[in-house]
């Protein structure tokens, strides 16, 4: 079993935030403990499931109309005039006098539009910017607290039939409600249903979180709160039960873990 702290640094090093000796030295414990390298795998599993069910971030107030006014902008712009035909023009000197004060005064024209393009492309640019700015304080914030909110339990098997499945349980303490991802636990047998227990200090009995459907001995995850108010989760356990649950544990405890 992984000690705690050996949990809180390995879940440190999967957000970059130990320096790099450390990380190098777990790299190296990684290749040669195969428990290890369960753990952090479990844990990026655990870790992706949160972030799928954060919710997007919706893009500033009136970027996108700005987005295809600078579209129009860019569009209304007129081309050059060709040079060259203007070159090999032959015409009386007033007409070519007016033809050239004619390109003076598209050529300042243009000149006043490439202005204004080029400003409205540095608004733009800015305003991407600051969005990445905010997106990146965002990330850093939510890594920050990560750890202060989160507390991730290897559930470890309790039975020798047991000994090849996984259950990691990832928890909420401020919404008390968590994350559960099996892995190699066999389907219950007829008449059976596993069911989930969060262990409060201050209550006597645990506190049932749900039957689990298990239906194949593949990767499942699935969200769980308990059935009644919880001060805090110090420990979660995995039941056999009759179909249908139990009101308390009754039948043989086999995953624990805290």
């Amino acid at each position: 079993m992984i000690h705690e702290i050996k949990q809180d640094l390995l879940v440190q090093y999967l957000l970059n935030e130990v320096d790099a000796a450390t990380a190098e030295q777990i790299r190296a414990e990684l290749e040669t403990d195969a428990e290890l390298r369960d753990f952090v795998r479990e844990t990026e599993d655990a870790f992706a499931s949160i972030a799928h069910a954060a919710p997007p971030i919706l893009p500033p107030v009136g970027l996108p109309e700005r987005i295809l006014q600078l579209e129009r902008n860019v569009s209304s712009i007129p081309s050059t005039p060709p040079r060259s035909k203007i070159i090999w023009l032959v015409l009386p000197w007033a007409i070519a006098a007016c033809l050239a004060v004619g390109c003076i005064v598209l050529g300042l024209e243009r000149t006043r539009l490439e202005k204004e393009n080029i400003q409205s492309g540095q608004e733009l640019l800015a305003l991407q910017q600051k969005v990445a700015r905010v997106e990146e304080s965002l990330a850093t914030l939510q890594k920050k607290n990560l750890l202060a909110e989160v507390t991730i339990a290897t559930l470890k098997a309790q039975v020798a039939s047991y000994e090849t499945a996984s259950a990691v349980v990832v928890w909420d303490k401020d919404q008390k409600n968590g994350v559960l991802q099996l892995d190699k636990l066999p389907p219950p047998a007829a008449g059976k249903d596993y069911q989930l227990w969060v262990i409060d200090p201050k209550i006597a009995q645990p506190v049932s979180a749900g039957i689990l459907a298990v239906p194949n001995n593949g990767l499942i995850r699935a969200s769980f709160h308990p059935v009644s108010p919880i001060e805090s989760a110090a420990a979660f356990a995995i039941s056999v039960e009759k179909a249908g649950g139990a009101a308390k544990p009754e039948g043989q405890i086999i995953l624990v873990g805290k």
